[in-house]
């Protein structure tokens, strides 16, 4: 009902009341916060913590010491108090050779860790974090091109690797240096670029299709063709001053000798080679650091960036310049659409493929052709092709987050159903297949990932345990200390009837291992059945094997069935994890504590909606730090 223009001066009032009521509710939980840990926490970390966890021991890279600082920023951070619950709930800390923490004082942290958390989800979000500028990634380089220019050929394949950093993406600003090799890349890669385009009637004729006459001056025909062109590569409006810069480009190439249309080449290679094309920058606020909205085109870019790693469409740069897309409603309907276009196949190879690490099979995956003569170029292609499936699925037609943990099918076509014993399954194309059997489901059961955390010659039940620590539960394990020693490398070198997992656990016994191991090492020896190459195995090497694993909270399980069904006990942990790794990816960079709103809400939004995929995506791009900037 719109209000009334008499109405309108109380409205602002009772606005303002209940906003001030809200903020005064929200300092109140926090003191309460602060409170309690100073009375409740700090007397039990003081005498049990802090002797391994100062300054400067600060095992597990972890310093509690610091937080006895009120105004440290890792205080109240979740993530951090995760950590320490976990180890609480587990009986791993404190560690086995030192007195078990007193029943009041663990429960007194545990209290007040739920206790946070609570305060952090009431808490209203009021700073966004920083969003550097940052050049386009090797993949955003190459889709950018052909949304451009219709190009199919892939020149950021060219480019050296891009590093990964905040969340564990490339698309983080920190690691997106520019190196001078660099640089003289993306000037080679622009005449091949040009070439391709040109050496295409369809392609050259989409190009030129606004310059209608032969008969215009040269300047203006250029400017017919360059101006949609600059807005597309440049995501914005360009002004007078700066379309006159590129025919500048034009008319001087025009007047080195070259014809109208070796002309129109530099000029459109200018583009491709501006700043404004190779780097996302979005405006800034007239005050440095003031906390704002975002513009309609930076949205856009946002969107478009996020979800197809390209530039912004001809619809979304529309919304924009309707100024439009800052609206609910308008950016849950482009999230929808965004999704089901086939650009956002982008999304889940950068995205799942970075954060699962299945995209490591074409760079660090090489297990021994001789021990394993079944696994080519075709095996690696389909595990490939099944693992993106799987989370294409997932990701962009509505499904459940939790599947990633453990679902009955899987994608497969003839070849890898051969491979993992399943019959039934005809023909070279993939197809969602049910699994009846029980031995597979979810990320675990495939080859992929069994691949790719296994070495050459063997499996590896220290790197599948950290694997699932690390990339679902959000728990990574510190790295391990010097001179733990080494294992066989490959498994046929274990003498008698030792199993690699008596070798492992005679090894886990020493002190300095034990806390870790116990974590890691029971996830992957429930994964022992699948060897190195994700096939299904009873034994090794002749001896039969023990696949079975007790929890360090002591939770059993004796096969991968049972296994999974562990994993989706922790669904409150690998819900953090994944909300935390899809807003990282989306803001393109690590995730801090003024986040922890933020992240807190996604959780709940994910829990309220089935743990449904698109929901989660919606609210990410409707979510505070994605739409805000200072």
């Amino acid at each position: 009902m719109p209000v009334s223009r008499v109405a309108f001066p109380l409205f602002l009032s009772v606005a303002a009341a209940v906003s001030l009521a809200s903020q005064s509710t929200q300092a109140q939980d926090r003191a309460a916060v602060s409170d309690a840990f100073q009375k409740n926490v700090l007397p039990v970390l003081e005498q049990r913590c802090f002797d391994c966890h100062d300054g400067e021991m600060k095992k597990g890279d972890v310093d509690l010491q610091a937080l006895t600082d009120q105004s440290h920023p890792a205080r109240n951070d979740i993530r951090l108090w995760d950590k320490v619950r976990e180890q609480l709930k587990a009986g791993t800390m404190p560690p086995k050779n030192k007195t078990p923490l007193e029943p009041q004082g663990k429960q007194a942290i545990l209290d007040w860790v739920g206790m946070n958390e609570r305060a952090t989800l009431a808490q209203a979000p009021t700073d966004p974090g920083v969003r550097k500028v940052r050049r386009l990634t090797r993949d955003e380089y190459t889709y950018a091109l052909r949304d451009l220019l219709g190009i199919e050929s892939k020149p950021g394949d060219k480019f050296p690797a891009d590093g990964a950093g905040g969340e564990g993406f490339s698309n983080n600003a920190d690691t997106l240096t520019l190196s001078p090799l660099l640089i003289e890349k993306y000037i080679t890669t622009a005449d091949d670029v040009v070439k391709e385009v040109w050496s295409k009637d369809p392609l050259r004729q989409r190009l030129m299709a606004p310059c209608t006459s032969d008969k215009l001056p040269p300047e203006e025909g250029a400017a017919l063709i360059l101006r949609p062109l600059v807005q597309r590569a440049w995501r914005r409006p360009v002004s007078e001053q700066e379309l006159k810069e590129v025919i500048q480009v034009f008319s001087a190439a025009l007047k080195r000798g070259a014809n109208w249309d070796g002309a129109l080449k530099v000029a459109v290679k200018s583009v491709i080679l501006s700043p404004k094309f190779l780097f996302i920058r979005e405006e800034e606020p007239a005050k440095p650091g003031q906390v704002h909205q975002v513009d309609h085109y930076a949205m856009a870019s946002r969107l478009s960036f996020f979800l197809w790693s390209s530039i912004p469409d001809e619809e979304l740069l529309k919304l924009a310049a309707e100024k439009k897309l800052q609206d609910d409603a308008v950016l849950a309907a482009q999230v929808k659409r965004m999704l089901a276009d086939k650009r956002a196949a982008a999304f889940t190879k950068t995205f799942a493929g970075q954060w699962l690490r299945f995209d490591e099979l074409f760079n660090t995956v090489d297990p021994d052709r001789r021990k394993f003569p079944q696994f080519n170029d075709e095996m690696r292609r389909n595990m490939y092709d099944e693992a993106f499936n799987f989370a294409d699925n997932i990701l962009r037609r509505n499904g459940r987050m939790l599947d990633f943990l453990d679902s009955d099918y899987s994608y497969l076509n003839e070849s890898l159903a051969n491979h993992y014993g399943v019959p039934d399954v005809k023909g070279p194309e993939m197809r969602q297949v049910k699994f009846t059997d029980g031995k597979r489901g979810g990320l675990v059961g495939m080859g992929a990932i069994l691949s790719a955390t296994a070495y050459p010659q063997r499996t590896s039940p220290v790197l599948r345990g950290k694997w699932v620590l690390e990339q679902l539960l959000g728990a990574p394990p510190p790295p391990p200390p010097p001179n733990v020693g080494q294992l066989p490398e490959d498994d046929r070198d274990l003498k008698g009837e030792v199993t690699l997992r008596k070798r492992l656990e005679a090894h886990r016994d020493k002190a300095a291992c034990i806390g870790c191991h116990a974590r890691m090492d029971p996830l992957g020896f429930g994964l022992e059945n699948f060897n190195a190459v994700g096939q299904w195995r009873d034994n090794e090497n002749g001896k039969a094997l023990d696949v079975g694993g007790v929890m360090p909270d002591g939770r059993a399980f004796a096969n991968p069935a049972e296994l999974r069904k562990v994993l989706m006990q922790e669904k409150d942990k690998f819900s953090r994890t994944l909300c935390s790794r899809l807003l990282g990816y989306a803001l393109g960079r690590g995730l801090e504590t003024v986040d922890q709103p933020t992240l807190l809400r996604l959780e709940e939004t994910l829990r309220k909606n089935d743990y449904r995929s698109e929901a989660l995506v919606i609210g990410v791009v409707q979510s505070y730090p994605f739409r805000m900037a200072k």
